[in-house]
């Protein structure tokens, strides 16, 4: 039967309406079974359905309950109730072994028995007219069945694992399905009657980050919009009326348009489009150019003599100005054709500038760049034979030549051209080439001034671009081919240029062609598998994506520059068709539909706060089990605003820390040890609100195959660096000096405690001497000094020596550990799988180390308290994996619990604290994250 349940409160409880009256207290009831259903039968009647296929028909005048089954109490992992607008009421159960019952509450018949699945039933719907059944399975299948007759109608294959929730909707009498699964993967449906295979309409990858979207919900009448939400937390919309239309002409329909005879073999090689006409300029692999009016949808070809159209056979490059209406076709010879178009002419003005530089020698490249600030536009040719300088033309706003450059090549023995930027405010022009390598050239000298080999790991810089610019300082965005995207300082000093890495990240996704900024917002976009994606980097999710067969084709994205308006273009080719994608989401423009940010994708195992505050505001770092670290922002009103997500680690992370106020250490698996700078000088969107990030430095393994956790680490400040400890999985404890100017670790002593695992580490200090504490999984506190090591530390790494301390506290691990400084040594405060709090202290007494139990609470949790933090005053805040957070008090070394709350944030494993303008903030954390005030 359905019991009242213990609410467990402390201090005060009472909760105000918005006018000032006291809100009455919601009455709970509870039951020992799963609920997995619920339907109001009328206003006062209430339905249940439960995981042994029992209905509890509920009075809410009277709470009184009948339990309602069909003699059929299969285990079921889904359901659902329908209401039938007859009153009559059905029940649909998917139970654990393949079938689905269907039967009526009424009658308590079943109706069918449905087996066509082969695997457990995760979710099963009826539709709201009763003429359909829709049901998935741990199969990857979703089958329709008719209600009328029970028989299978069609089934939906497309998931790559198990799918979770389903739901119906209806357009124009047609019968659509929305389905979410652990594959993050968000799908819409069609049900057309001859056919036996439901239609894929829609399907939204990467909108959920890590593992499962457990829930969603579709109304295509008001909203036309379907809504999901995942394992990170993350509820997103996603538009189901502008979902960007790709539009199809093959050659044989641009050849009836234009009039034009296409060769065999024929294809479109290159494209530009001027937005302000509307106008999408073609170039085929045999010299024709077509011009196509995207408004009228049609083509029509330019006018080319015969001995014209022969110097762009098999080869020629397309650029152009879209401000201007230029565009530019340059001949393997070097010869440019200027084509500049007008609002009514019917062909544009046509202009050849003839080269007289490269002699014999062949283009391979054209790159071109505007400088707004002076209304110069430049276009740069660029060959193989690296004795042949690059030529730089230099046009005004009216497309006039005014003057040519030539910028001898890089000595070496290829020089790549893939991307070019002018920065006017310092006249320096940048070259990107293959090998993650930049060129820099000081236009006021016409010379190279400074090369930059090997950036980073990769192949080719795909795109290059100035984020912010000052005297003798350029900031860049580039993106390598390979996935990397970095911001970087490009300085001029005294002794010539220098390059600083300020951010450093790898995408896991794909290939990345290039990337920009939108707002404030990091955006790359490039290839994986058959796919072209837009990706926003900010926000971790997936902007668009398009079939469009891989990189090796025609493609151009064309977008508004404007920050209001987030048009895309894609453009490609696909055999001897063209495709034009024009996506313009609703949902764009207002934080591309997330009604929440969500945090990781799967559990967060640790969280710290930074010791200062950036910008009146603190930092948050997060790491999670999916390999992944965040940097964020904690306001003063408890908001967590995510900057960056790094992925650097590949193994499950153990714990984060803060060193100082610049740089954090992160532990994982595999004997993971990183080391992180943040950038307070400012980052790529805004430089007062956005700080970056990169890897500064990582601690090598110890063997090739290392299979070790880094359970824990500690750290303080020495000479030119810090004392680094870190312990790890096989009881093994190692000191370190980390010199933070050479970014080397040294060995200074290395030991093991037996052979249980090390769970935490601290690092002591008592005036001039230093020792090391930890805890363990077979409920010891250890304690060893390290004074003398530290005295001398450029000698052969030693052994620890003797342990100082050793007692157990805990039945079994000690998983929680909070050290608190005071006048005589240090009040330890303890947590551990015995469910068990303890407070102690360790203090020098005669020169001998001595540690205390002041105050022992057995049941100080219903299950393992995970973590403890400090909040204001004589206070602690505890967490366990009973999902309650509990405030204690220490005052006179007893502990006193004075309130407990209950978290929604499940696997509760970590938490850190935080006094903003004397109040407490507690971020929890496990999964998933909240900000509590304490």
């Amino acid at each position: 039967m359905l019991l009242d349940t213990e609410k467990v409160t402390g201090g005060e409880t009472s909760e105000k309406a918005t006018d000032g009256n006291t809100l009455s207290e919601p009455i709970e009831k509870a039951t020992n079974e799963w609920i997995t259903s619920s339907e109001f039968l009328d206003d006062s009647t209430l339905l249940l359905l439960n995981s042994h296929n029992t209905v509890y028909q509920i009075d809410l005048s009277t709470y009184s309950m009948e339990k309602i089954h069909c003699d059929e109490k299969s285990i079921i992992y889904s359901g659902s109730i329908r209401v039938l607008p007859s009153g009559k009421v059905v029940i649909a159960a998917g139970t654990v072994m393949n079938g689905v019952i269907i039967w009526d509450l009424e009658s308590k018949k079943i109706i069918y028995n449905l087996t066509e699945h082969e695997g457990s039933i995760f979710g099963v719907k009826i539709d709201e007219s009763a003429k359909y059944i829709i049901s998935c399975s741990d199969d990857r299948s979703i089958k329709l069945y008719s209600f009328e007759t029970g028989k299978l109608l069609a089934t939906g294959w497309g998931h790559g694992s198990r799918i979770w929730n389903l739901e119906f909707f209806k357009t124009d009498n047609e019968v659509k399905i929305m389905s979410t699964g652990e594959d993050c993967t968000v799908r819409i449906w069609k049900y057309e009657s001859d056919n036996t295979n439901l239609t894929q309409l829609e399907l939204w990858e990467n909108t959920h980050l890590g593992k499962h979207v457990w829930s969603g919900d579709v109304d295509d009448t008001l909203l036309k919009a379907c809504v999901s939400g995942g394992a990170d937390g993350r509820i997103r919309l996603h538009d189901l009326q502008n979902r960007g239309i790709t539009d199809e002409y093959s050659l044989n329909m641009i050849s009836q348009q234009t009039s034009l005879t296409f060769e065999k073999k024929e294809i479109i090689k290159q494209c530009f489009e001027l937005p302000g006409l509307d106008l999408l300029v073609l170039l085929t692999s045999h010299g024709k150019i077509i011009k196509f009016d995207q408004l009228r949808k049609e083509f029509s070809s330019i006018h080319l003599e015969n001995d014209e159209s022969m110097k762009f056979r098999e080869f020629g490059i397309m650029k152009g100005f879209q401000d201007l209406n230029v565009v530019m076709v340059v001949t393997r010879s070097g010869d440019m054709l200027v084509m500049k178009f007008g609002e009514s002419c019917v062909q544009p003005e046509k202009i050849w500038i003839h080269d007289a530089l490269l002699g014999s020698n062949k283009v391979t490249n054209v790159l071109t760049e505007v400088d707004y600030q002076n209304n110069l536009y430049y276009v740069l040719i660029d060959c193989p034979n690296p004795k042949i300088p690059f030529i730089v033309r230099v046009f005004s706003s009216t497309f006039s030549l005014i003057n040519t450059l030539q910028l001898d090549q890089p000595e070496q023995t290829s020089f790549t051209t893939t991307g070019m930027v002018i920065d006017p405010t310092n006249n320096w022009l940048i070259l990107s080439s293959r090998y993650v390598t930049l060129a820099v050239y000081d236009l006021s000298e016409s010379s190279l001034s400074g090369i930059f080999k090997k950036l980073a790991q990769g192949d080719t810089i795909t795109s290059i671009s100035i984020i912010e610019t000052s005297a003798n300082l350029l900031t860049l965005l580039v993106t390598v081919r390979d996935g990397v995207y970095m911001y970087l300082d490009l300085v001029k000093g005294s002794e010539g240029f220098s390059v600083q890495i300020k951010q450093h990240n790898k995408l896991s996704r794909g290939f990345v062609e290039g990337g920009f900024i939108h707002g404030d917002d990091l955006i790359l976009y490039g290839f994986r598998s058959s796919s072209f994606y837009i990706w926003n980097e900010t926000k971790q999710l997936e902007v668009m994506t398009e079939l469009c067969g891989g990189s090796h084709r025609l493609w151009k994205l064309f977008r508004a520059d404007s920050h209001e308006n987030s048009r895309y273009k894609f453009v490609y080719t696909n055999k001897s068709t063209l495709y034009i994608n024009n996506f313009t989401g609703r949902f764009i423009n207002d934080r591309y539909g997330l009604i929440n940010n969500g945090t990781h994708g799967r559990e967060i195992r640790d969280v710290t706060i930074s010791p200062e505050k950036w910008n009146n505001e603190h930092l948050v770092m997060t790491a999670s089990e999916d390999a992944t670290v965040r940097l964020g922002k904690l306001s003063q009103d408890g908001q967590i605003s995510t900057i960056w997500s790094l992925n650097n680690h590949i193994s499950g992370l153990q714990r984060v820390k803060f060193l100082d106020s610049e740089l954090v250490g992160s532990s994982a698996a595999n004997e993971e040890f990183i080391i992180w700078k943040i950038d307070n000088s400012g980052g790529p969107r805004n430089s007062a609100t956005c700080p970056l990030i990169s890897e500064f430095t990582r601690l090598k393994p110890t063997n090739d195959n290392p299979d070790l956790r880094i359970m824990d680490f500690d750290s303080f400040k020495f000479k030119d660096g810090f004392i680094v400890t870190t312990v790890y999985s096989d009881s093994n404890i190692r000191l370190w000096y980390f010199d933070t100017v050479c970014k080397k670790f040294q060995l200074l002593a290395s030991d093991f405690y037996s052979t249980f695992c090390i769970l935490d580490v601290n690092l002591l200090k008592f005036g001039e001497r230093t020792f090391v504490q930890i805890s363990t999984t077979d409920g010891f506190l250890s304690v060893w000094e390290i004074t003398d090591i530290l005295v001398a530390v450029e000698r052969e790494a030693v052994g620890l020596g003797k342990m100082i301390i050793k007692q157990q506290l805990h039945q079994n691990a000690v998983k929680a550990v909070l050290t608190l400084s005071t006048d005589t040594g240090y009040q330890i405060f303890t947590g551990g799988d015995d469910n068990s709090l303890i407070l102690s202290t360790l203090s020098l007494e005669n020169g001998e180390l001595k540690l205390m139990v002041e105050s022992f609470v057995e049941k100080a949790a219903s299950s393992t308290i995970t973590s403890i933090s400090k909040s204001a005053g004589e206070t602690v805040v505890v967490t366990s994996v009973d999902q309650i957070v509990r405030k204690w008090s220490y005052s006179e070394s007893k502990l006193v619990c004075l309130a407990a709350r209950y978290t929604t944030i499940a696997d509760t494993g970590c938490s850190d604290s935080v006094i903003v303008d004397g109040k407490t903030l507690a971020i929890i954390g496990g999964a998933g994250l909240s900000v509590w005030e304490v």
